[in-house]
């Protein structure tokens, strides 16, 4: 079949390309084996070339894969399944870059091309080590490349696929009764990106973390390079820059990570032990273990095969973390877990192969690397700084246990023997009862191992100046631990010595700063680093141990609910549209809400409150849902914060009412609702028992939250508004209908608060769209400014309008369409405009007509002198019956205008950025100073 519409081409690039990378990158990691094999021999030079070309190839394939996904994205070319699965006709192009890694074709093309970036730095600045680093390097290129090949091979026994090529065209990848059509692919959609992801952290964050998880096989590779060639040492004054740098950038994508979740996610902080967010940590400490271990080794000869051990496991445990995210494996016990893509014997076969290959090397040449016998002294800085990477290795251990309990399960089932082995039902809690301890280890750790020194024997020396900055360090922390728990809620021991600890640290690496180091900054990054883990502690337990649910009226709001349990009622709020409400020191009233697209977004206005109610501050948060496209779903509630220097308030909304996202109900709730009709002109006064109302303006052009016209509609609104008879208050409504093919879509207006419903009937197309059968117009000649008196309005035509616009007019080449511009005052001055359009299309003469509905007059342009500028104009005055506009109105209906709220403060939260920061800043110092080295 010729298929009408696709775009072939940059499919056919593309995999093309996705083919040369996975064989060039081969080819490269053979060349640079060979010369690495014959790096003494004049062979040496020509296989360092083949290796160097083979993996620009590489690179140059990879980035143009890159390149044509993002063209099929970009220009929405739905033909192709990654397209159709990531992109929409709505998402806004800011979020193309997050589309493009929200699947794994992306994300492993992301973490290839990091790996190119880094291979060209190691090509350029390895020297003798570019050889043995590049071969390992280009080997993990060819394995993830292959998640992209998208090859199938066809055995007797079935199908046997290699990985899943970006560029697929849907009608290859799925069979559907659609691509029976020559034109289907005019006929499909894109599924759009998550909602979750939309978010300006998604475009940055993945990036920054895949660039982390790509440079740890940097000393993955030096490790495997130092193993090969054996030069044991030599390696390791090289290795620690990488290493450094790694883990500056794999912390600092864990940290956008977590702001990702703060800002984006309704769980209310920014970390909870989510699978995917534990398997981003893990390595990232054993990475530190190595640095420590690298630092030890580059001093004192120590170490070196932990150092092997920690830089080897930490690339395994980045592979094991992929396969946890990719495998489908997690399901649905993390939030941003991949689902299964058919990946997994390829990423076991990754997992499986650099394991074993790093278990071998290390077993092979295990007996060679130098090893001092004799133990390090307990009062060396050596001895505790491994201790504390023994205790980040116990660190590992524990949360890697608990977050691999799936592969448990699914390993058991497969042998014949199952485990069924249940997650924690508190992960948080789980896991803070053993990382608390962790905390306090590496705590008293940082604090005083600063002050030791490498290979120390005779402590005595320096004891006394060691005891002074120590026990000065430690008294001021004692009373900045007293002082902070009239401020942090600390009331189990335990959190009063984690809340030590990390006082302990932060004055005792100042203190270093300041008097040892004297202000040497170039020399300061593991002090820093120190000091900001200690800050950290400090914020961890003030914005948790101090979270604070301000959203609550528990006596006023009992019951509001069905199905509110009493936690439930001590967390969230329930807010009335246009309702102020108290809540814990504030006055909260939830005044509008905004819809565009699938998001709806709420206004919220804060006034706090002193002791006699006089407001001392006031903001607004905006909160927002994201509905699926059905709108029968809330896909996504995404928060709103206001910083402070010292807290934040975070709001965002838990729950709509049921018919927000049931049709049925809302359908079924309108049903019940008893409907009075009242039928009056512009202008009236009707009455209820409750209320009375003036109908002020009919608009044949409305804007309603979930209404987008569309060619053919006939829209109509009227804005009513409405005074409560015992009050002074006052409300706007405006209830709307649209007439869409024969059929009405009614949207009812609520005002919550009196608790009436007003919409319109069917019976108002009548008054408001009068056929011209119905109307008797009277012809003028006018000239611009002059004007007629009709039915007691006066028309004034203004000028000739040559924009040539109209609701109800579709522009064609060669149309000419002037509109005429009257305007129209009633005898109170209100004004009022109207513009008729006179088309000439084919030399053909047309006219629309425009409405001034509160007057009842329909005006047409009939036709124009150029000689003198004047106007042929009809109007025509509907009678007073006629102008009668119908609405019905529903008094005690029940109120579904409202949002159930929840607000929380976050006390300190910003040490816990603010020392999460420093910790990245002093890795960052430290590496810059390797560098300049």
């Amino acid at each position: 079949m010729q298929y009408i519409g696709e775009h072939l081409l940059p499919g056919q690039i593309g995999r093309f390309l996705v083919t040369l990378g996975f064989v060039s990158a081969f080819i490269s990691a053979l060349a640079y084996f060979f010369a690495t094999q014959r790096r003494t021999t004049t062979e040496f030079a020509s296989w360092r070339k083949i290796g160097r070309l083979s993996y620009l190839v590489h690179g140059i394939s990879i980035i143009g894969v890159m390149s044509c996904m993002f063209y099929v994205m970009t220009y929405k070319l739905y033909e192709y399944t990654y397209a159709q699965a990531h992109v929409s006709d709505e998402l806004p192009f800011q979020y193309i870059f997050s589309a493009f890694w929200e699947g794994q074709e992306g994300s492993f093309c992301l973490w290839m091309f990091w790996h190119i970036v880094l291979g060209g730095l190691l090509i350029w600045k390895a020297q003798e080590w570019e050889t043995p680093t590049m071969s390992v390097l280009a080997l993990i290129e060819v394995f993830i490349s292959s998640m992209i090949l998208g090859a199938v091979f066809n055995f007797g026994f079935g199908e046997f696929k290699i990985g899943a090529n970006p560029l697929l065209l849907l009608r290859d990848s799925m069979d559907a009764p659609i691509f029976q059509k020559a034109n289907y692919v005019s006929l499909i959609k894109g599924k759009g990106l998550n909602p979750l992801l939309q978010n300006y952290w998604m475009t940055i964050h993945p990036p920054t973390l895949f660039l982390g998880f790509a440079s740890t096989s940097i000393p993955f590779c030096f490790a495997i390079a130092a193993l090969w060639v054996q030069k044991h040492t030599e390696w390791l004054k090289i290795v620690i820059r990488w290493s450094l740098f790694s883990a500056t950038i794999l912390g600092t994508g864990i940290l956008m990570g977590g702001a990702w979740a703060y800002e984006a996610l309704n769980f209310g902080g920014y970390w909870a032990w989510d699978p995917v967010e534990n398997m981003s940590l893990v390595p990232w400490l054993i990475l530190v273990a190595g640095i420590h271990t690298n630092l030890i080794a580059n001093a004192t000869g120590h170490a070196i095969k932990s150092t092997y051990g920690y830089y080897i496991a930490t690339f395994v445990l980045i592979v094991y973390s992929t396969f946890l995210t990719r495998s489908g494996i997690l399901g649905d016990t993390s939030v941003h877990a991949f689902t299964e893509m058919g990946l997994e014997w390829q990423l076991v076969s990754f997992l499986t192969a650099f394991a074993t290959i790093g278990i071998v090397m290390y077993a092979i040449r295990s007996k060679e690397i130098p090893f001092i016998e004799k133990e390090e002294n307990a009062t060396s800085r050596e001895f505790w700084m491994f201790i504390g990477t023994l205790i980040f290795l116990f660190s590992s251990l524990i949360i890697s246990y608990t977050t691999s309990i799936p592969v448990y399960n699914k390993i058991s089932a497969v042998i014949g023997y199952p485990l069924n082995l249940s997650p924690p039902t508190d992960p948080i809690a789980h896991y803070n009862k053993y990382q608390l301890w962790i905390g306090v280890f590496i705590g008293f750790l940082s604090a005083c191992a600063q002050w030791l020194r490498y290979k120390e024997e005779n402590i005595s020396a320096y004891a006394k100046k060691l005891g002074f900055h120590l026990g000065g360090s430690l008294l001021v922390a004692v009373l900045l631990t007293w002082l902070g728990t009239k401020w942090i809620d600390a009331k189990a021991w335990q959190y009063v010595l984690l809340l030590f600890t990390g006082l302990f640290t932060a004055v005792s690496n100042l203190d270093y700063i300041i008097s040892f180091l004297r202000g040497n900054l170039k020399a300061a990054g593991a002090a820093v680093s120190h000091l900001g883990f200690g800050l950290m502690i400090v914020g961890t337990l003030a914005s948790s141990l101090n979270k604070n649910f301000i959203s609550s009226n528990r006596f006023a709001q009992d019951g509001l609910i069905e199905g509110f349990t009493d936690e439930d009622y001590q967390k969230n709020i329930i807010l009335i549209k246009g309702a102020p409400t108290m809540m814990k020191g504030y006055e909260v009233t939830y005044e509008q809400d905004t819809s565009w697209n699938y998001y709806r977004q709420f206004k919220i206005h804060y006034a706090r409150k002193d002791d006699d109610g006089n407001t001392t501050e006031a903001f607004d948060l905006r909160p927002n849902i994201i509905y699926d496209k059905s709108f029968t779903k809330v896909s996504a509630s995404n928060p709103d914060t206001k910083h402070y220097w010292n807290k934040d308030v975070f709001t965002h909304v838990i729950s709509l009412p049921k018919t927000d996202t049931d049709p049925k109900l809302r359908q079924a709730l309108e049903d019940s609702l008893k409907y009075i009709q009242v039928a009056t002109m512009v202008g009236d006064t009707f009455f209820t028992k409750q209320f009375f109302g003036i109908i002020e303006s009919v608009n044949l052009n409305p804007n309603h939250k979930d209404y987008k016209r569309e060619p053919n509609d006939l829209p109509v609104s009227l804005r009513v508004k409405i005074y409560k008879l015992d009050s002074d208050s006052t409300f706007v409504a405006e209830p709307m209908v649209v007439f869409k093919d024969k059929e009405m879509l009614s949207m009812p207006a609520r005002i919550a608060p009196l608790q009436i419903s007003l919409r319109l009937p069917e019976a108002i197309i009548e008054r408001v769209f009068v056929p011209d059968s119905k109307l008797k117009y009277t012809n003028y000649t006018l000239v611009p400014t002059q004007d007629v008196t009709v039915g007691g309005y006066n028309v004034k035509f203004k000028d000739f309008d040559k924009t040539g616009s109209h609701g109800n007019y579709t522009p064609e080449a060669g149309d000419i369409a002037v509109n005429g511009v009257f305007d129209v005052t009633n005898a109170k001055g209100i004004h009022f405009e109207a513009k008729p359009l006179y088309l000439i299309r084919g030399s053909k003469p047309f006219n629309i007509k425009d409405e001034v509905p509160s007057a009842g007059l329909h005006i047409r342009l009939l036709g124009i002198n150029p000689e003198n500028g004047s106007a042929t104009v009809a109007i025509a005055q509907t009678d007073n019956d006629m102008r009668k506009i119908p609405l019905e109105v529903a008094e005690n209906a029940p109120n579904n205008d409202y949002i159930v709220l929840q607000a929380i403060v976050f006390p300190g939260i910003n040490y816990f950025w603010i020392g999460a920061s420093f910790m990245m800043f002093g890795l960052c110092m430290s590496m810059f100073k390797r560098i300049s080295r």
